[in-house]
């Protein structure tokens, strides 16, 4: 087999095989070819998160590497293998788009080629065997390879529940290797910059507008109306950090924006 002849440090795959795996998930679960299971019951119409690794190894990844030689996805791809710079660690819950999108967007400057396990071992192989001693094991030849770790937490739990996760950590650190951790994109980041902006300065306008030229609020109690705005903007702002990214968390950005350019003018 192909993986005995290539060293596990050379099991590696590119930025570009990244991109196109999301493209080729994308196609199979809109052609019905992945599909939900009871383990993982995933949204079809979903394009943030995806079916799970899990998934995807078995509905995708088994099958595509069975029929061209029962070799990794990495091997499939690159039959000399390309020599591991990264060693991406994570835990298989989550899900394929939101692991491939928080790599990307998080890979290393100077890396070139990533060990990701689900891609870079032979999956149809007796995996116990392949792990049977840690030391020897293609994870920590691969890890002992790279320069850096990244870190793909997700959703559902940490990722060191798992004590493979653990030992790669420990392995890391012990061979000071630069460990970072992986995030999404932050989606739309410039136009909600500029809606925060025009929200402070609307606050400011009506802030200004509601004041007498000493700075006191028209027809109410000062210390009373300034302490209110003051307390909303905390309010909304200590808020929108607690909540889900998203809309609401947009919301109350937005708010937060808006009561402290009250308060400012």
């Amino acid at each position: 087999a192909l993986h005995r002849q290539v060293p596990p440090q050379r099991w590696c795959v590119t930025r570009a095989d990244l991109r196109q795996l999301r493209a080729l998930v994308r196609q199979h679960v809109a052609s019905g070819k992945i599909t939900p299971t009871e383990r993982d019951r995933f949204d079809a119409n979903d394009s943030v998160f995806g079916p799970n690794m899990y998934t995807v190894t078995e509905q995708l990844i088994k099958p595509t590497t069975r029929r061209a030689g029962s070799m990794s996805w990495a091997l499939m791809l690159h039959p000399e293998g390309l020599e591991c710079d990264l060693f991406v660690t994570h835990a298989w819950a989550e899900g394929i788009y939101e692991f491939i999108d928080k790599v990307l967007n998080s890979w290393p400057r100077g890396a070139r080629h990533a060990y990701c396990c689900m891609l870079s071992n032979p999956q149809n192989f007796d995996i116990a065997a392949l792990i049977s001693s840690p030391k020897e094991s293609p994870f920590a030849k691969a890890l002992e390879a790279s320069n850096f770790m990244l870190v793909v937490p997700n959703r559902h739990g940490s990722i060191y529940s798992r004590i493979w996760c653990a030992y790669e950590a420990f392995l890391a650190y012990s061979q000071n290797k630069m460990i970072s951790t992986a995030s999404l994109p932050v989606r739309r980041l410039w136009q909600n910059v500029l809606m925060a902006v025009m929200m402070t300065g609307l606050g400011f306008s009506l802030g200004a507008s509601l004041t007498d030229d000493d700075g006191n609020f028209v027809g109410t109690a000062a210390s009373t109306q300034r302490t209110a705005s003051v307390a909303m903007c905390y309010l909304f702002l200590l808020s929108s950090s607690l909540v889900e990214p998203g809309l609401a968390s947009r919301v109350l950005v937005y708010a937060g924006g808006l009561m402290a350019g009250w308060f400012l003018g």
